[in-house]
């Protein structure tokens, strides 16, 4: 039986919203606790079909993805995360993480900006897909002599540099900017990417506007189609004007 039959069988409401957008918050205030006691049996089901370890019920991750399960169809914002795991008495320093974690064991998960709810049917992450009968293509041998050398580059690059040699940039080349917030320290073989990078710290840096295109154009770009949507849609909706 496909998983579109099962959802009918096991859970119309789940068949009927299948392949749509969750529309509307959850409502915690009218929640069942009780709801928190048990998982979907189609859920678990597709778990154990793909053997997918999903958080226990006692922990606030299973807790929260046992609601998200329990509420097809309605998504949950950082307000509603929040009312959640004060009405179940959960500690947490950050409500949403227990929400937004969910495609890092398997599952798929919004990618709507600031909503978060399980897609239907389920459908495993592309994290999980990556992960699996994930091995090193070579003997462990080649994988350290792999890693010794990437060691080696960081260290002549970057660890045995001279402060002296160490040198102040600018973290954005197309800003004029000259605050300490936008200027960064580092060692020379940065130079290189200094006119086609924005720096965030260091050592992390992501393409300027012009730099992006450059590799679009060159199929460079290392984006799923998913991610290149989901940024030409969320920068669509920003209003520059203001």
């Amino acid at each position: 039986m496909n998983i579109n039959n099962k959802l009918k069988v096991f859970n119309p409401i789940l068949y009927l919203i299948s392949n749509k957008m969750a529309t509307i918050p959850v409502n915690v205030d009218n929640m069942n606790l009780e709801d928190l006691n048990s998982l979907p049996e189609n859920f678990i089901e597709f778990a154990n079909e793909y053997n997918l370890k999903y958080p226990k019920l006692n922990t606030g991750n299973g807790q929260a993805l046992c609601a998200m399960l329990n509420n097809p169809g309605k998504y949950w914002t950082r307000k509603e995360c929040d009312e959640f795991v004060k009405k179940c008495n959960i500690t947490t320093r950050d409500s949403i993480q227990l929400f937004n974690k969910h495609e890092q064991w398997g599952i798929k998960t919004s990618n709507e900006r600031g909503k978060n709810y399980i897609c239907y049917p389920y459908t495993l992450s592309n994290k999980h897909k990556m992960r699996k009968n994930f091995i090193f293509d070579g003997t462990d041998e080649q994988k350290n002599e792999e890693i010794n050398k990437i060691k080696s580059t960081i260290k002549a690059d970057y660890v045995d540099v001279s402060n002296e040699e160490w040198q102040l940039g600018h973290k954005n080349p197309d800003s004029t900017d000259n605050a300490m917030t936008n200027l960064v320290l580092q060692p020379p073989i940065q130079a290189k990417y200094r006119d086609k990078y924005i720096f965030l710290d260091t050592l992390t840096k992501i393409p300027t506007p012009k730099t992006f295109q450059e590799m679009n154009e060159a199929n460079q770009l290392p984006y799923t189609t998913e991610q290149l949507i989901t940024l030409k849609d969320y920068l669509n909706s920003l209003d520059l004007h203001n």
